[in-house]
């Protein structure tokens, strides 16, 4: 497709298809109501999004046996916690993967080290084996940054030192959304749909490894031969634009 920013080429998407496209905002975004990002935690989100699955089902432009989901960048973590137990037709995903948080998070730093031109090479080693168990810590043991840094002076400024981080937030969520990110279990709920899975890669992805798109279609497909498929959108970055060349 030629035209438009991406708002312009879903809705030429969904007037080719003939679908109806709902898209359910998080609380505080846009239309939505309610706390905003800075306060909602993860299990409020996901529970939010299968309350508004379950109106969804019952409106009148619906057919209730054709719902697809859709969910891109962290929603590919929250869409097959959505699906569980509801009656879908199929089941879409984009940048993102079913490796757990823990793996998501460190890999995420892996990445940012390695593309900022802030760290040399030699660097990266030393500066991963402070993060990752700096990393474990706070989202599997639910420790406090500043209690992490206070007991092992060893990992002292590794909390602003990771991306995204900003005094009580992390990535403009508060820490115990990431914390119950973390205790999710991503590929256990992809291997309870029973529906058509398609995942989209972008090839120029600045954020996420192909990976953990690869874990979903191999998982699912183990399970039930032929259902799950992988797209590599060629040219495309994380949120699906596209570019002549990946820098």
């Amino acid at each position: 497709m030629e035209f438009g920013d991406r708002a312009s080429r879903l809705a030429e998407l969904v007037r080719r298809s003939g679908w109806a496209l709902i898209r359910v905002e998080r609380s505080g975004d846009g239309d939505s109501e309610g706390a905003g990002c800075d306060q909602l935690d993860y299990n409020t989100e996901v529970r939010h999004y299968r309350e508004a699955f379950d109106q969804l089902y019952r409106h009148d432009w619906v057919d209730p046996n054709r719902i697809v989901i859709y969910g891109s960048s962290l929603g590919s973590t929250t869409a097959p916690l959505v699906a569980q137990g509801k009656p879908i037709a199929g089941i879409m995903v984009q940048g993102g993967g079913a490796e757990s948080y823990l793996e998501r998070m460190i890999d995420f730093d892996r990445l940012y080290l390695e593309r900022s031109g802030d760290y040399q090479p030699a660097q990266i080693h030393s500066e991963m084996m402070k993060r990752i168990p700096f990393l474990y810590q706070y989202l599997i043991q639910d420790r406090e940054p500043e209690d992490i840094e206070a007991s092992h002076p060893a990992l002292a400024g590794v909390w602003d030192s990771i991306r995204g981080t900003e005094s009580k937030l992390h990535y403009g969520r508060p820490r115990d959304w990431h914390r119950q990110a973390a205790k999710r279990n991503f590929l256990e709920a992809w291997a309870n749909i029973d529906a058509p899975v398609l995942v989209l890669w972008g090839e120029y992805e600045q954020f996420e490894r192909k990976y953990g798109a690869d874990i979903i279609v191999q998982t699912v497909n183990q399970l039930r031969p032929g259902t799950a498929n992988l797209i590599v959108v060629r040219k495309a970055d994380h949120g699906l634009d596209l570019y002549p060349d990946p820098i």
